[in-house]
Formats: C-alpha cells, structure tokens, sequence
C-alpha cells in the first residue's frame, strides 16, 4: 500500500492566471486524475458534460479462450472522500453540444470557457 497523493500549498512558482478545463465523456483515466489535481487549484473551473470515471491504476486478467479483461484495484477519491470511479469528475458548469450548435459549426463548450 501507498501513501496517498496530495497537492500541495501554493507557492511562488504557481501559474496565478484562470485556469478552464474542458472535459466530456472521453476524458478518462490520466485525464481525470489531472483534471483532480487542476481543480485543487482556487482558479480551474471544470466545464463540459460526465467524464467516463475510469481512473485508477489497471490490472490485466488472462481468462480461458484467450480472452483478456481488466479491472482498477485503485480507490480514487477527492479530499472530501467522493468516489470518482465509475461517477466521473465534479463538474463546475455542465455544457454539452446541442444540435443547433452543430449544425452552426460551432463548439459550445469552448465558447462557453471564455466567460470565466
């Protein structure tokens, strides 16, 4: 067993500027987990729509057939001990692409980052 990972206090060498993070439901696994570590910072804001909550490390199985699978034997959790496997990531302003949108060319969601 580890001992946890921890974002540390600010110093003087940390970028100060806002911070958006966009994310949707193919940010998983690595991503996630930097998208924790962001947030812990006071000026990321998260925008987009349900992350895949597939964090954590991976083993491999090998099953008869020559089949594969693979499971998380990791417990990912945010300070206050809400579960993000198989939830996804706090989400600050949820925005999703509507139909409109893509028809029009547009990304909403980039759009709507730039009003932090």
């Amino acid at each position: 067993m580890s001992d946890p990972l921890q974002v540390r206090e600010y110093t003087n060498d940390c970028y100060r500027g806002k911070v958006a993070i966009l994310v949707n439901e193919d940010t998983q696994s690595s991503a996630e987990y930097h998208v924790m570590a962001y947030q812990a910072t006071s000026h990321g804001k998260v925008f987009g729509s349900q992350t895949a909550g597939a964090d954590g490390n991976v083993t491999y199985i090998d099953l008869p057939g020559n089949q594969r699978t693979m499971l998380s034997g990791l417990g990912v959790y945010y300070p206050d001990q809400r579960e993000t496997q198989r939830v996804g990531i706090k989400i600050d302003e949820i925005v999703k692409p509507s139909i409109k949108g893509i028809r029009e060319g547009r990304d909403e969601v980039m759009e709507k980052h730039w009003n932090i």
